[in-house]
């Protein structure tokens, strides 16, 4: 077997090990931090050795179905933020026969999160938002009921957006504090944002910024909105555990 080969495959349990040391099992991410440390002692590799060819973790995708065929931009910036807050990305896509839906790219761990909260969390706002319009909503009024139903939509995703700004805040990676083999936190997170970068790259090579134009809303509903936003739980629920949602790992 030549040595080019055998690097390549030692390099892909090293992405793996670094995958599996983002888990939230405490015991089982130890043991494979242990593990790469010790192999990449042995074979003389450091953290840019294992992201040369762009990786370095374990990244996935999975595909979310909009829950219109039309897109709907809470929906599909929520489910952006959420990707951003868990270190993943979600790429908008359009298909002929489904309507539109998003690809979400992330590490293993991260992705399972990222698909559980959004799916949750969009059902959430739409029951809630239904909710408020049958409450205030009044026939007859000049504001249609759709704008009426998105602008607290939008509120209530806003207020999300910034609770998941500052927990991803709080549980950030340590930069001070080193492992046996020196490395921190945020050197592991950059292999990781590497191998979903690449992925991304991989999965949609033409893909383009779309910058959104400024949302127009009901004050009232926007605000309310906003303030019902914090009553929405992030925790999650991937492992049949209600702990808080643990970012950055």
């Amino acid at each position: 077997m030549s040595e080019t080969i055998m690097d390549q495959k030692i390099i892909e349990k090293l992405q793996k090990l670094l995958a599996l040391a983002a888990s939230d099992n405490e015991h089982e991410a130890g043991l494979a931090m242990s593990k790469a440390e010790a192999l990449m002692r042995e074979h003389n590799l450091s953290v840019a050795d294992v992201a040369l060819n762009g990786s370095g973790a374990y990244v996935q995708s999975e595909e979310v179905t909009g829950l219109t065929k039309a897109v709907q931009k809470w929906e599909a910036q929520l489910g952006s933020q959420i990707a951003w807050a868990f270190n993943g990305k979600a790429i908008r896509c359009t298909s002929p026969e489904n309507g539109w839906y998003l690809t979400i790219v992330a590490g293993r761990t991260d992705l399972a999160i990222i698909v559980d909260l959004f799916e949750r969390l969009r059902d959430t706002v739409k029951r809630m938002s239904k909710q408020y319009v049958l409450r205030n909503y009044f026939p007859g009024s000049r504001i249609k009921k759709q704008y009426f139903l998105n602008s607290y939509r939008f509120g209530m995703v806003q207020t999300i957006q910034n609770r998941l700004v500052k927990l991803k805040d709080n549980t950030a990676p340590n930069d001070t504090t080193k492992n046996a083999y020196g490395l921190t936190g945020k050197e592991l997170m950059v292999v990781k944002d590497k191998a979903v970068d690449q992925r991304v790259s991989q999965l949609f090579p033409n893909t383009r910024t779309v910058r959104s134009r400024p949302i127009r809303v009901v004050p009232s509903a926007y605000q309310q909105g906003q303030a019902d936003g914090h009553n929405v739980s992030l925790h999650r629920s991937v492992d049949g555990s209600n702990g808080p949602a643990a970012i950055g790992r």
